[in-house]
């Protein structure tokens, strides 16, 4: 079955984006899958594999977003993103995408909603689970009705363009005190993420990301074991919770950018050091159920910190990193799955979950509605 991998893309986090690809690539069954590269360029212009990869070759990022050899090494001219998804229906005959991508542009429901209009089914969560989950303010209201326990926050009333460092810190401070982390509203691998102790902190943070983002907040420092919960399945059908990873930073007070992705930065143990049974267990019901909230599909992995009062949950990602230093890949091991057992089963559960086109008069729909039919036929058979 023909697949296209989506990898790149507009956001600060290109560069993960290509690490998780590279490693999927690498594992991904070649016996039952014909992979297709699709690079999505920072400027948002998106370039096609001319065919798919032999079942021995590499794909190199490096050669790939280089415009004097993409077309040389099998990589067609740039197109728009509609027209790049029309040649992957049209003429490459892909039956399901995978948007490899991090953060905005990628991950927060733009590109699904695209996969979702085209009737191409793809890895993940749909349109508005990715674009809640990617909200952090927005994912906060969802777990708060649902009295989920979240850190304490502090919600600054003035647009970003004018926040001042001096107000917001004497307000934040009096809110949830220091520290405290601000964090931008739509970002992921802790970009847009800084530990606030003084003015000066704040002031830095603010000068990074203005412009960049529309909102910000600050939440309360919260102290306990760090952990992650990865969820495998789609929302209604029964999706499992993997055994959590406690994280543990060697080298800094908290799980910063470098902590993530600098190979024995982190330690990383399963099951966490300080966790009974009964909490692990806890622990991934409470994922489950944040997948659930969310509607997520495919897969999830939502961190918490486990204090003396019980789990707090920090956020929920709709893409998990796929490196080899990625939590997700670590808990599927913990539960007995090799990293190509869970790409193969990742990509089922995107054929199983169904597209809701359903039917219209209006012919350009229902056209779209019967190219989503096919896809699941075809699906079916393989």
């Amino acid at each position: 079955m023909d697949v296209a991998i989506l990898v790149g893309g507009a956001s600060p986090e290109h560069d993960v984006s290509l690490a998780s690809a590279a490693q999927v690539f690498a594992h991904l069954d070649r016996n039952r899958w014909n992979i297709w590269p699709v690079l999505l360029q920072r400027d948002g212009m998106w370039r096609v594999s001319r065919r798919p990869l032999n079942a021995d070759e590499t794909w190199c990022a490096a050669t790939a977003t280089n415009p004097d050899s993409a077309e040389r090494d099998g990589m067609l001219p740039v197109m728009r993103p509609g027209a790049a998804i029309d040649y992957l229906l049209d003429e490459a005959g892909v039956q399901v995408a995978w948007p490899l991508l991090h953060g905005p542009f990628g991950e927060d429901g733009t590109v699904q909603g695209m996969l979702e209009l085209s009737g191409l089914p793809f890895v993940g969560s749909g349109c508005a689970a990715s674009a809640v989950a990617m909200d952090k303010l927005r994912t906060r209201q969802v777990y708060q009705a649902a009295k989920i326990v979240t850190p304490l926050a502090y919600e600054p009333s003035a647009p970003f363009e004018q926040a001042t460092a001096t107000h917001e810190f004497a307000a934040l401070r009096e809110a949830i005190g220091t520290p405290a982390f601000a964090k931008v509203d739509a970002s992921g691998s802790t970009v847009g993420i800084a530990r606030i102790t003084s003015e000066a902190d704040l002031e830095l943070f603010l000068t990074a990301n203005r412009g960049r983002f529309r909102r910000w907040y600050a939440e309360q420092a919260v102290f306990g074991e760090e952990i992650t919960v990865a969820v495998l399945g789609n929302t209604g059908r029964s999706p499992w919770a993997l055994p959590p990873v406690g994280i543990y930073p060697i080298d800094d007070d908290w799980f910063t950018h470098d902590a993530k992705y600098r190979p024995g930065a982190t330690e990383e143990c399963v099951p966490p050091r300080g966790l009974s049974e009964a909490m692990v267990d806890q622990v991934q019901q409470i994922a489950v159920r944040c997948h659930e909230l969310l509607v997520c599909d495919g897969l999830s992995r939502t961190d918490m910190i486990v204090t003396e009062q019980g789990p707090v949950v920090l956020e929920t990602n709709t893409i998990p990193g796929m490196t080899t230093s990625s939590l997700y890949p670590q808990a599927a091991a913990a539960a007995g799955m090799t990293f190509s057992g869970l790409l193969d089963r990742l990509l089922e559960l995107a054929l199983e979950r169904p597209l809701f086109i359903g039917a219209c008069a209006a012919d350009g729909i229902a056209s779209v509605a019967g190219t989503a039919g096919m896809h699941r036929e075809a699906s079916a058979g393989n």
